[in-house]
């Protein structure tokens, strides 16, 4: 892992298609990398999630291109490898798991993230009918030691629809649901990380089991 991260080291403080060109060599090999330690990932947690089965790492890990279409920032490539592990893929929308390796600023997730409007609904609907079932889960004392749930672009206001007097508006009014761990980065050079992530991850998937719940039932 540490040749990966010492690639994106140099691509972030030359982050233009010129060198990356003359070092696509390096980004092939960093990429290859990222592939296998995914691949163990995947080949773990799939024996825990029944739904990443069907998963090959292409399918879950993101491109290194940048759109910058509509973007501020032109640089071309992303300074980070990340891989979604969610049920038909990166791009479904759908709840998973996350794993983003950056130089300085790794971390690892689960749940959903920008969910589309019918699973906002249905999420958030499951936690005003089950609070406790809820509660059940991010309250259980490793998970709430180990994760933080992430809550930027929250609503100012309750969502329409639910009392604002409810026990757990303010989770309401979160825009994502993602329980969240920044990792050391003294990780990526253990010969156990794979155990170390999908120890998290194992902790983590009930929480997306209640998101699943909350479109299945």
């Amino acid at each position: 892992m540490r040749r990966i991260l010492n690639f994106l080291s140099e691509l972030e403080q030359n982050n233009n298609r010129d060198w990356f060109e003359q070092n696509r060599v390096v980004y092939e090999e960093a990429r290859s990398l990222f592939e296998g330690f995914i691949a163990e990932v995947l080949s773990s947690l799939s024996r825990i999630d029944s739904r990443l089965r069907a998963l090959t790492p292409k399918q879950v890990i993101f491109r290194i291109y940048r759109d910058t279409r509509f973007a501020h920032d032109k640089t071309p490539y992303k300074n980070n490898f990340g891989a979604h592990l969610s049920r038909g893929g990166r791009n479904t929308g759908e709840p998973g798991y996350y794993f983003h390796l950056q130089p300085g600023e790794g971390f690892l997730s689960a749940g959903i993230y920008r969910p589309d409007s019918n699973w906002l609904k249905a999420i958030r609907k499951e936690i005003y009918l089950f609070p406790e079932d809820y509660l059940g889960i991010v309250e259980q004392p490793e998970f709430k030691k180990r994760f933080t749930i992430f809550s930027e672009e929250r609503l100012s206001r309750p969502p329409v629809g639910f009392p604002a007097d409810f026990q757990l508006i303010e989770v309401l009014k979160n825009k994502h649901f993602c329980p969240t761990l920044v990792y050391p980065e003294n990780w990526l050079d253990e010969p156990n990380l794979v155990d170390r992530v999908i120890e998290q991850y194992a902790l983590m998937k009930p929480f997306n089991d209640f998101l699943y719940r909350s479109v299945e039932t």
